[in-house]
């Protein structure tokens, strides 16, 4: 039986992992932070070089940041498949990587389930707490939980995957 090709796999593959990255508590996942510097359509290049396909096309703009979270799934053949899924102007979309090098970090899939002190405390679907310097509680008290977010592998950076921003954290 012949696989379906290109966005086909990664679409199902999407809708798929939607489920297994929305699990509670905290994922250890590989990602790619970068920003964006051409687009057109589907098609991006980040300022490190590499090139993706987007499974639809994203309203950001060039400039704007984008998260790339890596996920690796086993179908029901027992095979495992490398998801790639992009967090770009407010959207989650599949990603294909079709040019150019990244290199991938290790950080960690979460939620964000409450905010304290208009955002001075973030509690994490975990339960753990993190406290935010003064000058970014600005970009945390606005954002109502819950959203994704991802804690970077040394945990000195929470990203808030819907809106793209990135605070610095301290745990607690």
């Amino acid at each position: 039986m012949k696989r379906p090709q290109g966005f086909a796999l990664a679409l199902l593959l999407s809708l798929l992992v939607r489920g297994i990255l929305a699990a509670p508590g905290m994922q250890k996942v590989e990602y790619l932070s970068d920003s964006i510097l051409e687009k057109e359509g589907r098609y991006i290049r980040l300022l490190g070089g590499a090139q993706w396909v987007l499974s639809a096309p994203s309203l950001a703009l060039v400039t704007d940041n984008i998260i790339i979270v890596f996920q690796e799934v086993e179908l029901k053949d027992k095979t495992k498949e490398k998801l790639a899924v992009a967090y770009v102007g407010g959207d989650e979309l599949a990603a294909k990587h079709v040019g150019g090098l990244y290199v991938s970090q290790t950080g960690y899939l979460t939620t964000v389930v409450d905010a304290l002190g208009n955002g001075a405390v973030l509690k994490l679907a975990d339960g753990s707490l993190l406290s935010i310097p003064q000058y970014d509680q600005y970009d945390t008290g606005w954002c109502l939980p819950p959203y994704r977010a991802l804690l970077t592998g040394n945990k000195m950076y929470l990203w808030n995957l819907k809106k793209g921003k990135r605070v610095w954290v301290n745990p607690r």
